[in-house]
């Protein structure tokens, strides 16, 4: 029995065999995602999540496949184009986990650091407390308790104008004098008593 000639079955035979040769090295396949570069890059996109990253694999893969010296027969250039691609994303993402926990070490360590005053914030706070310290003593006393109930104490001005029997323009004035002896460089204080 003899098989019949089909030269278009042999022509078919033969481009496939063309197709197959031209996919073997890397410009072949770089060519492949330039002209395929949207259906990759969409694709990609929808895999990763993210239309940027997508377009650095690509970019990486077009990188990678242009320095691949080795020959080999591609059976479907879509597939390993792609597949390139996602290995680069993945690589991508296994480096940067490696940065992640370093920066949540970082920030937990810093959870931890000690926001207490140094030395030199404690003699400053301790300075400041004599001088107000000071500044009181060389208050006349009812400057010095009208002084105290309003700002220390936290009483309205009413409830200390009735403790101490005088009026809310005499109370005023008293917290003014006060106020301005504490801030005066020298607590140059008058000694008039309310």
């Amino acid at each position: 029995m003899s098989i019949p000639h089909r030269p278009h079955a042999f022509a078919c035979d033969e481009a496939t065999n063309e197709r197959q040769q031209e996919m073997r090295c890397g410009p072949p396949l770089r060519d492949f995602l330039v002209a395929n570069y949207v259906r990759l890059h969409r694709r990609l996109t929808r895999h990763l999540g993210c239309a940027d990253t997508a377009s650095e694999c690509l970019h990486d893969a077009w990188l990678r496949l242009g320095a691949e010296q080795t020959c080999t027969t591609v059976q479907s250039p879509e597939a390993y184009v792609y597949r390139v691609a996602c290995n680069i994303a993945l690589d991508r993402m296994r480096s940067d986990r490696s940065w992640r926990y370093t920066r949540d070490a970082d920030a937990e360590l810093q959870s931890f650091a000690d926001h207490a005053p140094g030395p030199e914030l404690i003699a400053e706070a301790r300075s400041d407390l004599q001088a107000v310290e000071q500044a009181m003593k060389q208050l006349p006393v009812g400057h010095r308790t009208i002084l105290i109930a309003l700002r220390i104490d936290g009483m309205t001005r009413e409830e200390v104008a009735v403790r101490s029997g005088l009026s809310l323009r005499r109370i005023d004035a008293a917290l003014r004098r006060a106020l301005a002896c504490c801030a005066a460089p020298r607590f140059q204080c008058m000694s008039a008593q309310v």
